[in-house]
This record gives C-alpha cells, structure tokens and sequence, in this order.
C-alpha cells in the first residue's frame, strides 16, 4: 500500500513539473528590422522613425528632429 502511494506521489510531481516546462516557453520576441534608410543612411533619425533618414543633413520629415550623423 505505502509502494503505491509513493509511487502516485511521484507521478504527480513529474506530471506537474512537465507542465511547468511547457508554460515557461513564452512568445519568441522577434528583433526589429533593421536594414531601412531609418537604420542604413548617412544621417538618421535619433528616433529612427519609419522611412527616415538620407545621405545629406536635414530634418525628419515625420517628427521633425534633426538627423544625426551615424557614426559606424
């Protein structure tokens, strides 16, 4: 009798920490792409705003800051 609720015991833990595995696996963050003129032109944006930046000093045309030299 004590062999067989040692072994319920047991199952019960490891069924439990198996589902545990399985829950910490979470949403995979994906990184930002990073190959627009926001991120490869000569001057960007310090917000790098979508479809910002260019070759020649200026201002972002969406938020209006002034583009940054990038340094490399």
């Amino acid at each position: 009798m004590k062999n067989i609720l040692f072994l319920i015991f047991i199952a019960s833990i490891l069924s439990v920490q198996c589902k545990s595995k399985e829950e910490n696996k979470g949403p995979k963050i994906q990184k930002e792409d990073q190959s627009g003129p926001e991120y490869t032109s000569a001057y960007i944006c310090p917000m790098h705003c979508k479809g910002s930046g260019s070759d020649k000093p200026g201002t972002c045309p969406v938020c209006g800051m002034d583009y940054e030299k990038k340094e490399n």
